[in-house]
């Protein structure tokens, strides 16, 4: 009996083992839906972009050529003063720079991308050099000796352009581009000169001239999608500004009075040619905009303009205090005029002048402080910074640059600078773009005061023969001229500020402002745009950011008859570090 039940109970053990599959399989089948699958990419859109490069000119010199158009010395100098004025001046205009722009790509035919671009950099390239002559005259141990400087400036530089590309791959963009350059350039020439011996006082022949000039560029390029947003570049372009030239229009006469009487003796008309022309190549960043997802036409090209359809987005609500403690430093380029108790001084800066030509390595802090709540923010921003430089990065702009200097010229300054400012600021709107729920943009407007302390030290130390029209004499030896002093102010200042988040963490900025207003200086103003990045490290909540950075200011004030002022711009790229609390 036992074991009759118990080869039952075996018997329907296997029954079930096996007729369970069959009873699965008589079930109906239920399958997940299939995922979406991910968009194509495109690199249709809108776009805005950063780079960093290197700029140097194949057009290396700067011609000045001097005609006699006056001789009545008793030694006929004419020919001797015109030929040592003449000569060729080697210029390298080279240089780093950095920049953005912004632009617009069109992908069509599948694999060809059509785009328009716009783009500025700053540049502040310099070239220069002296030019030194000693020319005999006529009469035997009668001689004309020439002390000149001529320069050449690329202030800053910008294209138009448009472009035709192949993707080589779907994210790997080859292309070419040309169209349209312009840019700021600027020429100057001083030439000092002595007949010796003789009682012959001359006039310093001097001028510059600057003009905004446009041209042409042609290039290539290579683009890599890194993400579906964020691409880096590299980029080849030759641009062509034209010649460039000062004629005895631009240039005052070398000239000769006699002692008695002023009668002219002597007099030259000089001119300086020279040629903008370069190559350029540099490495970027652009982040497109995907505001919408292009729907694909039957031709395999995308809509030429993805409409953006975005919808207001919450204030941030009022709840614990943001902290943002930040420590940066700003690569400063200096371009402009310092004057010291009627002492001016025309400060011509890159960074790579503050790394190179300067006498001490800067000194420099700056830091910057923010404090939010909803959509209030407080903060305080601070630059202090102390250079030294000598010879040919400064040039001297007054009276006593009418010395004409016949064998060499020493300019050595110390200038400190402190900038601080404070303000408060309130997010007035905030949306969303329904192609990017990730994302949000938010703009700011806000108000402060921004102070201002200027000190300028600076001594001119000259040596050999020169000649001053100011003091009427002729001189072989050494002199020194020394100037010194500091002045402050305070400028109002308002302003506005656009983020862009377009992930948790990252974000681009841009903000500027104006001030001054006749408050303080005559007008200032400021421009930032940068991008930052959130992460963590040992700890800590931390931020790093890269950006560009210009900050223009016009003052100046009369102390018991003697001007001092500072009419400048601070520019250069920005990187920093941050502590999030």
């Amino acid at each position: 009996m036992y074991q009759r039940g118990g080869s039952l109970l075996i018997l329907a053990g296997f029954a079930a083992l096996f007729c369970q599959p069959a009873a699965a399989a008589d079930l109906p089948s239920v399958k997940a839906p299939p995922s979406a699958p991910p968009a194509a990419f495109t690199w249709t859109g809108l776009y805005i972009g950063a780079d960093f490069g290197y700029t140097w000119s194949p057009s290396r010199s700067i011609n000045a050529v001097s005609a006699n158009i006056y001789d009545k010395s008793f030694a006929g100098w004419g020919a001797a003063s015109a030929l040592s004025a003449s000569g060729v001046v080697n210029s390298n205009l080279d240089g780093f720079f950095t920049g953005g722009g912004i632009g617009y790509n069109w992908q069509f035919a599948d694999r060809w991308v059509a785009r328009i671009e716009a783009d500025l950099q700053g540049y502040g390239v310099r070239g220069g050099g002296g030019l030194a002559n000693y020319v005999p005259a006529p009469t035997p141990a009668f001689f004309a000796v020439t002390g000149a400087k001529l320069n050449r400036n690329l202030e800053y530089f910008g294209t138009v352009r448009g472009a035709l590309g192949y993707t080589v791959l779907p994210n790997l963009l080859v292309y070419a581009t040309g169209g349209l350059a312009y840019g700021g350039i600027n020429e100057s020439a001083t030439f000092g000169q002595n007949l010796v011996p003789s009682l012959f006082p001359s006039d310093t022949a001097k001028g510059a001239s600057f003009e905004n000039r446009a041209g042409w560029t042609a290039g290539v390029g290579v683009e890599y999608a890194l993400t579906r947003n964020l691409s880096a570049k590299l980029e080849y372009l030759y641009y062509d500004l034209g010649s460039m030239g000062l004629t005895n229009a631009n240039i005052s006469p070398i000239s000769f009075q006699g002692a008695l009487m002023g009668a002219q003796r002597v007099a030259d008309a000089t001119s300086v040619s020279t040629r903008f022309d370069g190559h350029v190549v540099r490495a970027g960043l652009n982040y497109r905009f995907d505001w919408s997802e292009p729907q694909t036409a039957g031709s395999g090209a995308t809509p030429l303009l993805a409409e953006p359809k975005f919808a207001a987005a919450p204030a941030p609500a009022f709840g614990d205090w943001n902290v943002l403690l930040t420590q940066y430093t700003w690569a400063m380029g200096l371009n402009g005029n310092v004057t010291a108790k009627g002492q001016t001084l025309g400060v011509d800066y890159s960074f790579i002048d503050f790394l190179d030509k300067v006498s001490t390595f800067p000194l420099a802090f700056s830091g910057r402080i923010d404090a939010s709540n909803g959509p209030v923010s407080f903060y305080g921003d601070l630059i202090w910074m102390q250079m030294r430089t000598s010879g040919s990065s400064t040039q001297l702009r007054s009276p006593f640059a009418e010395i004409g200097v016949a064998a060499n010229a020493d300019t050595r300054t110390k200038l400190t600078l402190a900038i601080a400012e404070v303000g408060a600021g309130y997010e007035v709107a905030r949306w969303k773009f329904f192609g990017a729920p990730n994302s949000f943009t938010a703009l700011d407007a806000y108000a402060g005061l921004r102070y201002w302390f200027l000190n300028t030290n600076m001594r001119l130390d000259i040596v050999g023969a020169a000649n001053a029209q100011l003091l009427g004499l002729d001189q072989l030896g050494a002199w020194a001229i020394a100037k010194s002093g500091d002045i402050q102010w305070i400028d109002p200042v308002i302003g506005g500020r656009l983020r862009h988040e377009f992930a948790p963490g990252e974000q681009f900025q841009l903000r500027g402002d104006i001030g001054g207003f006749g408050a303080g200086s005559k007008f200032s103003w400021q421009v930032y745009g940068g991008y930052s990045h959130d992460f963590e490290f040992c700890g800590l909540k931390l931020t790093s950011s890269i950006g560009y950075r210009a900050l223009s200011v016009d003052y100046s004030q009369t102390i018991k008859g003697q001007p001092s002022g500072l009419n400048a711009i601070l520019h250069g790229p920005v990187t920093s570090i941050s502590l999030r609390l």
